[in-house]
Protein backbone atom coordinates (compact mmCIF):
# COMPACT_ATOMS: atom_id res chain seq x y z
CA UNK A 1 0.00 0.00 0.00
CA UNK A 2 1.49 3.62 -0.82
CA UNK A 3 2.59 5.52 1.85
CA UNK A 4 -0.41 8.56 2.08
CA UNK A 5 1.16 11.97 0.82
CA UNK A 6 1.50 15.24 3.16
CA UNK A 7 -1.83 17.21 3.23
CA UNK A 8 0.57 20.17 2.02
CA UNK A 9 0.55 18.36 -1.39
CA UNK A 10 -3.14 17.29 -1.19
CA UNK A 11 -4.34 16.74 -4.71
CA UNK A 12 -8.07 15.48 -5.12
CA UNK A 13 -8.17 11.67 -5.77
CA UNK A 14 -4.71 11.03 -3.83
CA UNK A 15 -4.77 9.80 -0.57
CA UNK A 16 -4.79 12.39 2.85
CA UNK A 17 -2.16 12.30 5.45
CA UNK A 18 -3.25 9.99 8.23
CA UNK A 19 -0.18 11.32 10.91
CA UNK A 20 0.20 15.06 9.79
CA UNK A 21 -3.53 16.26 10.02
CA UNK A 22 -1.99 18.09 13.09
CA UNK A 23 1.10 19.39 11.74
CA UNK A 24 1.01 22.96 10.73
CA UNK A 25 2.98 21.44 7.70
CA UNK A 26 0.52 20.26 6.40
CA UNK A 27 -1.87 23.75 5.25
CA UNK A 28 0.90 25.72 4.93
CA UNK A 29 2.02 25.70 1.11
CA UNK A 30 5.90 27.62 1.34
CA UNK A 31 8.65 26.48 3.32
CA UNK A 32 9.72 30.17 4.69
CA UNK A 33 5.82 30.13 6.38
CA UNK A 34 6.01 26.77 8.00
CA UNK A 35 9.35 27.86 9.65
CA UNK A 36 7.77 30.56 11.11
CA UNK A 37 4.83 28.74 12.15
CA UNK A 38 6.53 26.63 13.88
CA UNK A 39 8.47 29.04 16.24
CA UNK A 40 6.66 29.11 20.09
CA UNK A 41 6.73 32.92 20.59
CA UNK A 42 7.67 33.46 24.53
CA UNK A 43 6.66 37.09 25.02
CA UNK A 44 6.95 39.70 27.86
CA UNK A 45 3.76 39.31 30.15
CA UNK A 46 2.76 42.82 30.91
CA UNK A 47 0.10 43.96 33.85
CA UNK A 48 -2.05 46.13 34.25
CA UNK A 49 -5.30 47.75 35.78
CA UNK A 50 -8.00 49.52 34.30
CA UNK A 51 -11.19 51.65 35.73
CA UNK A 52 -14.32 51.24 34.76
CA UNK A 53 -18.27 51.78 35.36
CA UNK A 54 -21.53 49.90 35.14
CA UNK A 55 -19.58 47.22 33.44
CA UNK A 56 -20.02 43.35 34.20
CA UNK A 57 -16.98 41.07 33.26
CA UNK A 58 -18.35 38.19 34.05
CA UNK A 59 -21.85 39.02 31.94
CA UNK A 60 -19.82 40.15 29.30
CA UNK A 61 -17.57 36.90 28.78
CA UNK A 62 -19.81 34.49 30.25
CA UNK A 63 -22.82 35.12 27.40
CA UNK A 64 -21.61 33.29 24.70
CA UNK A 65 -20.75 35.73 22.14
CA UNK A 66 -17.48 34.42 21.51
CA UNK A 67 -15.69 30.73 21.83
CA UNK A 68 -12.39 31.55 22.62
CA UNK A 69 -12.84 32.82 26.50
CA UNK A 70 -12.99 30.61 29.50
CA UNK A 71 -12.65 30.83 33.34
CA UNK A 72 -10.55 29.05 35.60
CA UNK A 73 -10.87 27.81 39.44
CA UNK A 74 -9.09 31.24 40.51
CA UNK A 75 -11.97 33.27 38.65
CA UNK A 76 -9.12 34.75 36.42
CA UNK A 77 -10.67 34.96 32.40
CA UNK A 78 -8.17 33.70 30.22
CA UNK A 79 -8.37 34.26 26.48
CA UNK A 80 -7.05 35.62 23.06
CA UNK A 81 -8.04 38.71 20.81
CA UNK A 82 -6.23 39.97 18.18
CA UNK A 83 -3.46 37.72 18.54
CA UNK A 84 -2.95 38.77 22.27
CA UNK A 85 -2.90 36.61 24.85
CA UNK A 86 -5.38 37.87 27.73
CA UNK A 87 -6.24 37.04 31.37
CA UNK A 88 -8.65 39.51 32.76
CA UNK A 89 -10.37 39.73 36.53
CA UNK A 90 -12.79 42.06 37.86
CA UNK A 91 -12.84 43.46 41.57
CA UNK A 92 -15.40 46.10 41.72
CA UNK A 93 -14.91 48.21 39.22
CA UNK A 94 -11.36 47.71 37.97
CA UNK A 95 -10.65 44.98 35.51
CA UNK A 96 -6.75 43.88 36.37
CA UNK A 97 -5.21 42.18 33.22
CA UNK A 98 -2.63 40.39 32.29
CA UNK A 99 -1.61 40.47 28.43
CA UNK A 100 1.27 39.11 26.35
CA UNK A 101 1.71 42.71 23.98
CA UNK A 102 2.03 46.03 24.35
CA UNK A 103 0.45 47.30 21.35
CA UNK A 104 -2.45 45.20 19.18
CA UNK A 105 -3.44 46.01 15.54
CA UNK A 106 -7.27 46.20 14.62
CA UNK A 107 -9.61 47.13 11.70
CA UNK A 108 -9.75 50.65 14.10
CA UNK A 109 -5.89 51.09 13.79
CA UNK A 110 -3.07 50.10 16.26
CA UNK A 111 -3.69 50.50 19.82
CA UNK A 112 -1.73 50.34 23.54
CA UNK A 113 -2.91 47.43 25.48
CA UNK A 114 -4.90 49.51 27.72
CA UNK A 115 -6.68 51.38 24.73
CA UNK A 116 -7.06 48.06 23.21
CA UNK A 117 -9.10 46.30 25.87
CA UNK A 118 -11.39 49.75 26.50
CA UNK A 119 -12.30 49.41 22.66
CA UNK A 120 -12.46 45.60 22.64
CA UNK A 121 -14.78 45.50 26.03
CA UNK A 122 -16.36 48.49 25.03
CA UNK A 123 -15.50 50.13 28.29
CA UNK A 124 -16.24 53.35 27.93
CA UNK A 125 -19.79 53.06 26.39
CA UNK A 126 -22.73 52.73 28.53
CA UNK A 127 -25.59 51.37 26.23
CA UNK A 128 -29.07 52.94 27.03
CA UNK A 129 -32.27 50.46 26.18
CA UNK A 130 -35.40 52.81 26.88
CA UNK A 131 -38.02 50.47 28.66
CA UNK A 132 -41.50 50.75 26.60
CA UNK A 133 -44.01 51.60 29.60
CA UNK A 134 -45.70 47.96 30.48
CA UNK A 135 -43.33 45.73 28.87
CA UNK A 136 -42.17 44.04 32.29
CA UNK A 137 -39.78 41.45 30.67
CA UNK A 138 -37.47 43.43 28.94
CA UNK A 139 -37.50 45.29 32.47
CA UNK A 140 -36.84 42.88 33.99
CA UNK A 141 -34.48 41.22 31.37
CA UNK A 142 -32.20 44.78 31.23
CA UNK A 143 -31.81 44.72 35.12
CA UNK A 144 -30.59 41.38 35.26
CA UNK A 145 -28.19 42.30 32.02
CA UNK A 146 -27.24 45.66 33.42
CA UNK A 147 -23.27 45.43 32.74
CA UNK A 148 -23.07 43.76 29.70
CA UNK A 149 -21.13 44.79 26.91
CA UNK A 150 -20.74 43.36 22.86
CA UNK A 151 -17.31 42.92 22.18
CA UNK A 152 -15.57 43.97 19.01
CA UNK A 153 -14.36 40.50 17.62
CA UNK A 154 -11.91 39.82 15.02
CA UNK A 155 -13.79 40.02 12.27
CA UNK A 156 -12.15 37.04 10.50
CA UNK A 157 -12.86 34.38 13.38
CA UNK A 158 -15.82 36.10 14.28
CA UNK A 159 -17.10 34.50 10.43
CA UNK A 160 -15.69 31.53 10.95
CA UNK A 161 -16.60 31.10 14.64
CA UNK A 162 -20.48 31.54 13.73
CA UNK A 163 -20.37 29.51 10.13
CA UNK A 164 -19.64 26.41 12.39
CA UNK A 165 -21.71 27.50 15.27
CA UNK A 166 -24.70 26.72 13.21
CA UNK A 167 -26.70 23.77 14.39
CA UNK A 168 -23.88 22.74 16.86
CA UNK A 169 -23.31 22.81 20.35
CA UNK A 170 -21.20 25.54 22.16
CA UNK A 171 -18.61 23.31 23.16
CA UNK A 172 -18.23 21.65 20.23
CA UNK A 173 -18.33 24.82 18.23
CA UNK A 174 -15.09 25.88 20.99
CA UNK A 175 -13.45 22.57 19.98
CA UNK A 176 -13.27 22.65 16.29
CA UNK A 177 -11.66 26.46 16.41
CA UNK A 178 -9.70 25.33 18.87
CA UNK A 179 -8.65 22.83 16.17
CA UNK A 180 -7.45 25.07 13.85
CA UNK A 181 -5.95 27.74 16.02
CA UNK A 182 -3.61 24.96 16.75
CA UNK A 183 -2.48 23.29 13.29
CA UNK A 184 -2.42 26.64 11.74
CA UNK A 185 -2.19 29.52 14.28
CA UNK A 186 0.86 30.81 15.89
CA UNK A 187 1.91 29.39 18.87
CA UNK A 188 2.65 31.59 22.13
CA UNK A 189 3.69 30.38 25.61
CA UNK A 190 2.13 32.49 28.18
CA UNK A 191 3.46 31.60 31.55
CA UNK A 192 2.80 27.84 31.96
CA UNK A 193 0.32 27.54 29.41
CA UNK A 194 0.41 27.17 25.60
CA UNK A 195 -1.92 29.50 23.39
CA UNK A 196 -2.94 29.64 19.16
CA UNK A 197 -3.37 32.58 17.35
CA UNK A 198 -6.30 32.00 14.82
CA UNK A 199 -5.06 31.18 11.69
CA UNK A 200 -4.81 33.87 8.92
CA UNK A 201 -6.82 33.78 6.26
CA UNK A 202 -4.27 32.46 3.76
CA UNK A 203 -4.27 29.27 5.58
CA UNK A 204 -7.67 28.78 6.43
CA UNK A 205 -7.84 28.97 2.43
CA UNK A 206 -5.68 25.92 1.44
CA UNK A 207 -7.94 23.88 3.44
CA UNK A 208 -10.75 22.08 1.10
CA UNK A 209 -13.94 20.57 2.28
CA UNK A 210 -12.50 17.01 2.28
CA UNK A 211 -9.47 18.24 4.63
CA UNK A 212 -13.19 19.65 7.26
CA UNK A 213 -15.04 16.59 6.24
CA UNK A 214 -12.53 13.70 7.38
CA UNK A 215 -12.17 16.44 10.37
CA UNK A 216 -15.80 15.81 11.56
CA UNK A 217 -17.09 19.24 10.64
CA UNK A 218 -20.00 17.38 9.33
CA UNK A 219 -22.07 19.56 6.12
CA UNK A 220 -20.50 22.89 7.44
CA UNK A 221 -17.15 21.67 5.58
CA UNK A 222 -18.45 23.24 2.58
CA UNK A 223 -18.93 26.67 3.28
CA UNK A 224 -15.46 27.28 5.00
CA UNK A 225 -13.28 26.96 1.45
CA UNK A 226 -15.70 29.16 -0.08
CA UNK A 227 -16.15 31.81 2.24
CA UNK A 228 -12.28 32.21 3.64
CA UNK A 229 -11.14 32.09 -0.36
CA UNK A 230 -13.77 34.81 -0.74
CA UNK A 231 -12.14 36.88 2.03
CA UNK A 232 -8.61 36.09 0.88
CA UNK A 233 -9.72 36.45 -2.74
CA UNK A 234 -10.62 40.03 -2.02
CA UNK A 235 -8.46 41.23 0.43
CA UNK A 236 -6.10 40.66 -2.59
CA UNK A 237 -8.12 42.52 -4.82
CA UNK A 238 -7.76 45.51 -2.61
CA UNK A 239 -3.83 44.66 -2.09
CA UNK A 240 -4.34 44.61 1.44
CA UNK A 241 -3.50 42.16 4.35
CA UNK A 242 -6.83 40.83 5.85
CA UNK A 243 -5.34 42.43 9.35
CA UNK A 244 -5.59 45.76 7.47
CA UNK A 245 -8.98 46.24 6.30
CA UNK A 246 -11.11 48.87 7.28
CA UNK A 247 -14.44 48.22 9.42
CA UNK A 248 -16.50 49.62 6.11
CA UNK A 249 -14.34 47.22 4.01
CA UNK A 250 -15.45 44.28 6.18
CA UNK A 251 -18.94 45.27 6.50
CA UNK A 252 -19.32 45.24 2.82
CA UNK A 253 -17.58 42.61 2.61
CA UNK A 254 -20.12 39.93 4.90
CA UNK A 255 -22.63 41.79 2.56
CA UNK A 256 -21.56 40.38 -0.13
CA UNK A 257 -20.63 37.13 1.74
CA UNK A 258 -24.44 36.83 2.56
CA UNK A 259 -24.98 36.91 -1.61
CA UNK A 260 -22.57 34.28 -1.94
CA UNK A 261 -23.83 30.88 -3.01
CA UNK A 262 -22.03 28.04 -0.31
CA UNK A 263 -20.97 31.06 1.79
CA UNK A 264 -23.00 29.44 5.30
CA UNK A 265 -23.49 33.10 5.69
CA UNK A 266 -27.37 33.66 5.86
CA UNK A 267 -29.72 36.19 8.03
CA UNK A 268 -28.83 34.31 11.28
CA UNK A 269 -25.13 34.13 10.53
CA UNK A 270 -24.49 37.80 9.07
CA UNK A 271 -26.34 39.34 11.95
CA UNK A 272 -23.91 37.55 14.54
CA UNK A 273 -20.98 38.99 12.64
CA UNK A 274 -22.66 42.40 12.06
CA UNK A 275 -23.03 43.00 16.34
CA UNK A 276 -20.41 40.78 17.59
CA UNK A 277 -17.63 42.15 15.70
CA UNK A 278 -18.55 45.24 13.09
CA UNK A 279 -20.40 47.49 15.04
CA UNK A 280 -23.89 47.07 13.95
CA UNK A 281 -25.37 47.39 17.60
CA UNK A 282 -29.03 47.55 16.15
CA UNK A 283 -29.04 43.69 14.75
CA UNK A 284 -30.83 40.97 15.71
CA UNK A 285 -29.50 37.53 15.59
CA UNK A 286 -33.30 35.25 15.46
CA UNK A 287 -32.59 31.84 16.40
CA UNK A 288 -34.63 29.47 18.09
CA UNK A 289 -35.14 31.12 21.78
CA UNK A 290 -35.43 34.34 19.94
CA UNK A 291 -38.67 33.08 18.03
CA UNK A 292 -39.92 31.16 21.08
CA UNK A 293 -39.71 34.66 22.93
CA UNK A 294 -40.91 36.44 20.59
CA UNK A 295 -44.13 34.74 20.22
CA UNK A 296 -44.36 33.46 23.70
CA UNK A 297 -44.15 36.98 25.60
CA UNK A 298 -45.06 39.30 21.99
CA UNK A 299 -46.99 37.58 20.14
CA UNK A 300 -44.72 37.96 17.31
CA UNK A 301 -44.65 35.14 14.96
CA UNK A 302 -43.78 34.47 11.01
CA UNK A 303 -40.38 33.67 9.31
CA UNK A 304 -36.91 34.89 10.76
CA UNK A 305 -36.81 38.25 8.69
CA UNK A 306 -39.96 39.21 9.98
CA UNK A 307 -39.10 38.47 13.21
CA UNK A 308 -35.72 40.35 12.99
CA UNK A 309 -37.40 43.70 11.21
CA UNK A 310 -39.67 43.41 14.29
CA UNK A 311 -37.25 43.30 16.50
CA UNK A 312 -34.78 45.82 15.22
CA UNK A 313 -38.29 48.14 14.83
CA UNK A 314 -38.94 47.92 18.24
CA UNK A 315 -35.89 47.98 19.91
CA UNK A 316 -34.04 50.96 17.73
CA UNK A 317 -30.02 52.17 17.15
CA UNK A 318 -30.00 49.65 20.31
CA UNK A 319 -31.56 46.89 19.20
CA UNK A 320 -28.60 44.28 19.82
CA UNK A 321 -28.32 45.37 23.18
CA UNK A 322 -32.66 44.51 23.76
CA UNK A 323 -32.30 41.57 21.69
CA UNK A 324 -29.49 40.09 23.97
CA UNK A 325 -31.30 41.17 26.97
CA UNK A 326 -34.70 39.66 26.28
CA UNK A 327 -32.63 36.21 25.12
CA UNK A 328 -30.68 35.62 27.90
CA UNK A 329 -33.50 36.06 30.30
CA UNK A 330 -35.56 33.94 28.16
CA UNK A 331 -33.00 30.76 28.34
CA UNK A 332 -32.02 31.36 32.13
CA UNK A 333 -35.93 30.43 32.48
CA UNK A 334 -36.54 28.26 30.22
CA UNK A 335 -33.25 26.07 29.99
CA UNK A 336 -30.14 24.99 32.38
CA UNK A 337 -27.14 27.55 32.20
CA UNK A 338 -24.36 26.76 30.28
CA UNK A 339 -22.52 23.77 31.10
CA UNK A 340 -19.33 24.78 33.46
CA UNK A 341 -17.17 22.75 31.22
CA UNK A 342 -18.07 24.51 28.19
CA UNK A 343 -17.38 28.04 30.26
CA UNK A 344 -14.18 26.79 31.24
CA UNK A 345 -12.81 26.11 27.95
CA UNK A 346 -9.98 28.81 27.13
CA UNK A 347 -8.37 29.47 24.23
CA UNK A 348 -5.09 27.43 26.07
CA UNK A 349 -6.94 24.06 26.39
CA UNK A 350 -6.34 21.54 24.24
CA UNK A 351 -8.83 20.19 21.83
CA UNK A 352 -9.76 16.07 21.60
CA UNK A 353 -7.46 14.52 18.58
CA UNK A 354 -10.21 13.62 17.31
CA UNK A 355 -13.28 15.65 17.12
CA UNK A 356 -16.25 14.08 18.17
CA UNK A 357 -19.51 13.79 15.94
CA UNK A 358 -22.50 16.05 17.07
CA UNK A 359 -26.03 14.87 17.75
CA UNK A 360 -27.50 12.45 15.73
CA UNK A 361 -29.65 14.28 12.85
CA UNK A 362 -26.70 16.87 12.54
CA UNK A 363 -23.64 14.47 11.53
CA UNK A 364 -22.46 15.58 8.19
Amino acid sequence: MASPECYGNYASGKLLCQSCYTSKKCAQASREKQEDMLQLVVPQILEGRIETSRFSLALTLYSGQTFRWGRDHDGWWKGIAYGVVLRLKQQDDVVHYFASANKVSTYDGEKDIEDFLRWYLRLDEDPKVRVPRGDRYLRRARDRMRGFRFVRQEPLECIVSYILSVQAHMSLTKQRIQFLSQILGQPIRFGEEDYWSFPDVDALALLDEDYYRHQRFGWRSKFLPTSTRFIRDLARKNRKETPDLSLAEWRSLVDKLVDTPNSGIGLKVAKCIDLFSLGRLNAVPVDTWVRKMAADWYGVEGTDARICAWAENRGGRHAGYWGEYLFAHYRELNAPSLDDRVLSFAASDASSSILPFERRGCEG
